[in-house]
């Protein structure tokens, strides 16, 4: 009776269930790739295998996102099985072999895209190399599947803590539950956390500009460290500080519809802190992979020969494309997924007095508010950092290539343009018609 009841309600959960099986597949599908990248740069002679550790957890914090969203979503249902008198730990291991069985599923079906994604891209072997072919897919397969079960076992281990803490009660409550804090005015501690890393890592930027060629080596290796601790205090201290003007009724927060808007921002502002921490690593790392990727391929750039140049340069814009497409897409999915579960909040709007088009305009307006919340800490970076670095590029590289980065970086953020217009309107479309 438990388990058809649960295969029901997964049924019935499948729009959920959707965000799940889209992120996975998709991430896994990148890890593939990398994975492949890796295992080929490995016999060129190049170490590359950072780039699928790094995705494994970016995809473990992701993952953990979602299986909390997807918790909050089934609540209500576990709460009920425990009522008809399932056992707390049955329940927790029938949800939990549910998770790693459509991970599997993910699994097999994500390797396979990756793999023929970078089988199209990268590896057009003749017929008689078939046994390279073989061993690069046995092996990316066999990485894939030990980073699979990593991420699992990671997420598992803290969902199912989670799940242990939860009472009846909590369970009920679980999905309408909003992140909240005692102190209101904790995001002024963050503020100067936030304002001391960045300064610490503008101090490291222009070291490796000025300082002579012996020291530079000094702020390079320990430059990641203000730029991650910058980065996480900003969103810590935006959300904290969006939260605390919600709960301090500012006059002016009643205006037009920005009480509804922060509202919508900061009901889990600790999660998306983290979240959007992550997305903006994403980004940042796309940024470095791509400016880098294009720089290998000017032919002025004569550091390596012309094949390891090519292959390095499709590399870095193929890892580019990969963070982009685990920026765009995961927050898109989540947008759709959000936009259904607030349907309600919509048609209360519209007793309200709110006309269709009014509340389509604040549909829209959260939509792009949440797809530029992680690239505004990015920006700030590229605003002070792109000029000095720019000033040490000018004098490395020959003449005719002065500004590079400049020109670099513009068609970098004009590629971001475009894929956030298309992600924007895919979402805006499916949100009118989920509306």
């Amino acid at each position: 009776m438990y388990l058809k009841l649960s295969v029901r309600n997964a049924k019935r959960s499948f729009i959920n269930y959707l965000l799940y099986i889209s992120a996975m597949t998709v991430l896994l599908a990148i890890i593939e790739v990398s994975n492949c990248i890796a295992i080929i740069g490995r016999l060129a002679g190049f170490q590359v295998i950072s780039l699928p550790l790094l995705i494994t957890v970016v995809q473990i914090v992701l993952v953990g996102y979602i299986d909390t969203f997807m918790l909050k979503q089934r609540a209500k249902e576990f709460a009920n099985y425990l009522l008809l008198g399932m056992g707390k730990k049955r329940l927790i291991n029938l949800f939990l072999w549910e998770i790693v069985l459509i991970g599997f599923c993910c699994y097999l079906i994500g390797t396979t895209i990756g793999f023929a994604i970078y089988r199209f891209f990268y590896f057009c072997v003749p017929i008689y190399e078939i046994k390279i072919f073989v061993f690069l897919y046995g092996k990316s397969m066999f990485y894939t599947f030990i980073s699979f079960c990593v991420i699992e076992a990671v997420c598992s281990y803290w969902l199912k803590r989670r799940l242990n803490k939860l009472e009846l009660r909590e369970l009920m409550c679980e999905g309408n539950r909003s992140q909240g804090t005692k102190d209101l005015w904790n995001y002024k501690k963050w503020g100067i956390i936030f304002f001391m890393c960045f300064v610490c890592l503008i101090g490291f930027v222009c070291g490796i500009v000025f300082l002579p060629g012996v020291y530079i080596v000094y702020p390079i290796s320990v430059v990641v460290i203000p730029l991650l601790l910058s980065v996480f205090a900003f969103y810590k201290w935006v959300f904290g500080y969006l939260y605390a003007l919600r709960r301090m009724k500012s006059v002016k927060i009643y205006q037009k519809d920005r009480l509804y808007i922060i509202s919508n921002i900061t009901s889990n502002f600790k999660t998306s802190a983290i979240v959007n921490t992550v997305f903006c690593i994403c980004f940042l790392f796309s940024a470095c992979s791509f400016i880098t990727g294009k720089l290998m391929l000017q032919p002025e750039f004569q550091l390596f020969d012309i094949t390891t140049r090519h292959w390095m340069g499709i590399s870095q814009i193929s890892i580019s494309i990969v963070f982009l497409v685990i920026y765009f897409s995961i927050l898109s999915l989540h947008q759709i997924i959000e936009i259904r579960e607030n349907t309600r909040n919509n048609r209360i709007m519209g007793c309200m007095g709110k006309s269709n088009k009014q509340i389509e305009r604040l549909v829209n307006r959260l939509i792009a508010i949440k797809l530029v919340f992680p690239i505004i800490m990015a920006l700030l970076i590229f605003l002070f950092s792109i000029p000095l670095l720019n000033i040490k590029m000018n004098l490395i590289l020959p003449v005719s290539m002065n500004y590079i980065l400049f020109k670099l970086a513009g068609e970098f953020w004009a590629c971001i343009i475009f894929f956030y217009i298309c992600y924007f309107g895919i979402v805006s479309v499916m949100g009118k018609w989920k509306c």
